[in-house]
């Protein structure tokens, strides 16, 4: 999915307990833990994490937010290539879904990467991830039909998310 806004959607304050932040050493142990506990995103190790973020994570652009001192959501900016700033590894333990956390890092990645030099921002996400599929189109990510299969999959998955997102099917779709 590719960002089509030029600036981030606005945010409401988070609620108590919650608190955003960046990425501070020594959180690997609790982001290790956010990323294996849905399921969704693989197996992580403290070795994978380690080397996907010094291979690809650009600094300072990892957010989480925290509840009591625990990871419950995260997401960064990470750089795969020269051509595009990626959204990547948002995910939200599953204790806390349904409180808008995910939509928080997502915002806070999407206003880093808009403070690096200029690229498109772009977002990976899988077909059975509809929450998160939800979430990326009120923010401003649009299908990136670069397959031929793509645009047919959209029109049929944003069709069974129901008439409010009919918005969604514009000419790109």
């Amino acid at each position: 999915m590719r960002f089509a806004q030029s600036a981030p959607p606005p945010l409401e304050a988070l609620e108590t307990p919650y608190s955003l932040r960046r990425h501070r050493v020594g959180d690997e142990r609790g982001w290790l833990t956010l990323l294996n506990g849905g399921g969704e995103l693989g197996h992580w190790t403290l070795e994978r994490l380690g080397a996907e973020c010094s291979s690809f994570l650009v600094a300072n652009t990892q957010y989480f937010v925290l509840c009591d001192g625990e990871i419950v959501s995260g997401a960064g900016v990470y750089e795969r290539s020269s051509a595009c700033w990626e959204i990547g590894w948002v995910a939200t333990s599953p204790d806390h879904r349904g409180r808008n956390l995910a939509r928080h890092v997502c915002v806070a990645a999407v206003g880093a990467a808009l403070e690096l030099p200029p690229r498109p921002i772009w977002l990976v996400t899988d077909d059975f991830r509809s929450h998160a599929i939800k979430l990326y189109l009120r923010l401003g990510f649009r299908p990136d039909c670069h397959h031929h299969s793509h645009p047919n999959r959209w029109r049929i998955r944003i069709e069974q998310f129901g008439p409010e997102y009919a918005e969604y099917l514009d000419a790109d779709v």
